[in-house]
């Protein structure tokens, strides 16, 4: 309760400062070429590609005068993996959405929020590009093995608190309408869309492992449609120095739709340099009666080169069954990152 009142002095007694101000630059690139197979490229689709793409961002913080950090971010990008992104697409900006107030132990996050636990559950793809170039390669549009339902359930304008209680960290978000952006007012907010999404997730040790869990809701805003409710755990144990393994699941209620999904990945440390990852990902949704599947499994092996440049080469396989149209795709993709 301290830190909150800390918090709120520094707003309505108009605390912040601006002893000290910092703005830094960073950004990364990347480049990869990708070839596969699937039941599309036969007749529409052309069974590689290539792609090149990279993030401009620019973080801000200044300090006020009792030891308050405010910061805020900025960005530009061009999309590295939307392939429906045409050739002539001009990079996006983005950031400029959010307020960040961090004090002795705790974070407030005041705008457009991701919600808490947002990741929660959610994985088992462990490759950058083919795992894209393989859903391309379907005949429809491919449903999302890996996503969690905890994904979106509380994103939009609000608040976001993170601090630590004892030994466990604890994230929690309200936002009052779900999906707006930078001002969630929507003229039709009473007839239409989620309002009052909240988000809880409690991150912990347990028995050697790491442990996430995460919870959250919406209220649905046209009568006779369920309100949003969703569940999701992971845990991460390292199996030794070299090897470690990450579970996750998760279950909910999210637009009328009743989604589920698990994932399993491992990552293996071959070298200093060197990691081999394995992944697997299952998701179902069901709406209206018609159940929609997606299993996804990937490999990926990377290296570092020193200054932030690292190369790779992967495999996905994915298998899609989309209101009972079953499709599949494969890709084998290679490529770089750079981080400046």
């Amino acid at each position: 309760m301290k830190k909150l009142l800390t918090f709120v002095s520094a707003i309505t007694a108009g605390a912040i400062g601006t002893a000290s101000a910092e703005v830094s630059v960073s950004g990364s690139s990347n480049f990869f070429y990708a070839a596969g197979s699937g039941d599309a490229n036969s007749t529409t689709q052309e069974d590689y590609m290539s792609v090149v793409g990279g993030t401009l961002a620019f973080a801000m913080s200044t300090e006020t005068t009792n030891g308050i950090t405010v910061s805020g971010s900025a960005s530009v990008s061009a999309a590295t993996t939307d392939v429906t992104t045409g050739a002539g697409a001009a990079p996006a900006n983005g950031g400029l959405s959010q307020i960040n107030f961090g004090m002795d132990g705790m974070t407030v996050t005041l705008g457009d929020i991701n919600n808490a636990g947002s990741g929660t559950g959610e994985g088992g793809i462990v490759t950058s590009f083919a795992h894209v170039n393989a859903a391309r390669l379907t005949t429809v549009s491919a449903a999302a093995a890996n996503d969690s339902a905890m994904d979106g359930i509380a994103d939009g304008t609000g608040i976001n608190l993170s601090t630590s209680i004892g030994a466990a960290s604890v994230d929690v978000t309200f936002v009052t309408k779900v999906g707006s952006g930078r001002n969630s007012l929507a003229t039709t907010a009473k007839t239409t869309g989620y309002n009052s999404g909240y988000a809880v997730n409690v991150g912990f040790d347990f028995a050697g492992a790491a442990v996430n869990v995460a919870g959250g809701g919406s209220q649905a805003q046209v009568a006779g449609v369920k309100n949003d409710s969703a569940f999701a755990i992971e845990a991460s144990y390292p199996v030794s120095d070299a090897l470690s393994v990450t579970f996750g699941a998760s279950d909910g209620t999210i637009s009328g739709a009743e989604e589920d999904n698990m994932f399993l990945t491992a990552a293996y440390t071959m070298d200093a340099d060197t990691t081999l990852s394995v992944g697997y990902a299952k998701g179902d949704n069901t709406a209206s009666s018609v159940l929609d599947k997606a299993t996804i499994s990937s490999v990926n092996i990377s290296r570092s080169l020193g200054g932030g440049v690292s190369v790779f080469a992967e495999y996905a396989a994915g298998d899609y069954d989309n209101a009972a149209v079953a499709t599949s795709g494969t890709s084998l993709a290679v490529g770089t990152k750079i981080a400046f």
